[in-house]
């Protein structure tokens, strides 16, 4: 049955003619493999009871003469379907890759599970290294020539880095870096396009807006902003706020204003932070300080304000806000609030627009 299924398959190669070229030996047993093989000039043909007959020749069968973990050929060598790769798979769980830019490499085990998985050669591109091993022999990776890689540990198995998060991990050392392995796929985040991969040593964060940022260390659970306001001139008063946000999205806005003089002024803050995508988080307030004359019919010298809330924007976005933000914060007295939030907009859109609406913290 062997002969036969692989005397038919070389004949319907083209015989001698085929890239094949003539027969090297007889029939012979791959010990208890189940396989049994025909030799040619320049390949050979493999059969088993469960793959049939298939033919490897070529500089992909020269690589898989050299190489010892693959198994045996379970396809014909074939073109993928935009004819720019030559290709077999093999009993082994992987496959070698031909392109004349690139030659023949070999892709298998779990990173070959993760690229066919995430679409092959028609999503990921093509091998341009065989499985490799990284120099502290931690990591197992190849890379692919739509310029990515796929990067495999037995703590964690096989993950997906590639476009502008890779160029930014390589050119902080890739896994030679302070970032180490990648630890997650690229993945979205956030509304406005953001995607990111984790490391063993960070993060990398990219968006449209601003491109690729790299953070050290795991993600803060919260960052806290303090201002302090110093009015001009003639204004006898002052103040401060802190804003806390948390990764929970869970929020706090304090702050105190003192009026040392003999005037009442009404006051008012605003504060906007923007992200790596562009959002902006605006955080406002405003209130009554009274002077002396203020003070003797009752009111108050300071005026003090502690706020809590939980917004789920600042959670959901909370990698865009960590890997870049930018904080603007104003006080001024007799104006309204929304004229001072167009204040402080109007200065922030200078330097870009703004995505979507401004999201109100508290």
């Amino acid at each position: 049955m062997a002969t036969q299924a692989i005397q038919a398959k070389y004949a319907s190669l083209g015989g001698a003619k085929s890239p094949l070229g003539t027969p090297q030996s007889q029939l012979v047993q791959d010990g208890n493999s189940g396989f049994s093989h025909i030799k040619y000039t320049n390949g050979a043909i493999y059969w088993s009871a469960s793959s049939g007959a298939s033919a490897i020749y070529g500089d992909i069968y020269k690589k898989w003469i050299s190489s010892s973990n693959m198994g045996y050929p379970i396809t014909d060598e074939q073109s993928t379907k935009d004819n720019v790769c030559r290709f077999n798979n093999f009993s082994g769980g992987g496959a070698i890759y031909w392109t004349l830019a690139n030659g023949a490499h070999l892709i298998y085990g779990g990173i070959y599970q993760k690229w066919m998985a995430s679409g092959g050669e028609a999503v990921f591109s093509y091998p341009i290294t065989d499985e490799a091993s990284t120099p502290d022999n931690v990591c197992r990776f190849n890379n692919f020539n739509n310029g990515g890689a796929i990067y495999w540990t037995s703590a964690h198995g096989a993950f997906l880095v590639y476009g502008e998060i890779y160029k930014k991990w390589q050119s902080l050392g890739g896994e030679g870096g302070y970032l180490g392995y990648p630890m997650t796929d690229e993945t979205s985040a956030g509304a406005h396009g953001g995607r990111y991969n984790d490391f063993n040593g960070g993060s990398i964060y990219w968006s449209p807006a601003h491109g690729a940022h790299d953070h050290a260390g795991p993600l803060p659970d919260h960052l806290d902003f303090d201002n302090n306001y110093v009015f001009p001139d003639g204004v006898a008063a002052g103040g401060n706020t802190h804003l806390r946000l948390s990764s929970s999205g869970d929020m706090q806005f304090s702050g105190h204003f003192h009026d040392s003089g003999a005037v009442d002024y009404d006051y008012a803050v605003a504060i906007v932070l923007t992200d790596a995508d562009n959002q902006a988080y605006s955080s406002t307030q405003q209130g009554k300080i009274s002077g002396t004359t203020g003070v003797l019919f009752g009111g108050s010298r300071d005026s003090d304000w502690n706020l809590t809330a939980n917004n789920p924007a600042v959670a959901s976005s909370w990698r865009a806000i960590v890997a870049q933000y930018s904080v603007t914060a104003q006080s001024k007295v007799n104006i309204d609030i929304k004229s001072l939030l167009d204040e402080v907009m109007s200065i922030i859109e200078k330097a870009g627009p703004i995505v979507g609406a401004v999201v109100a913290l508290f």
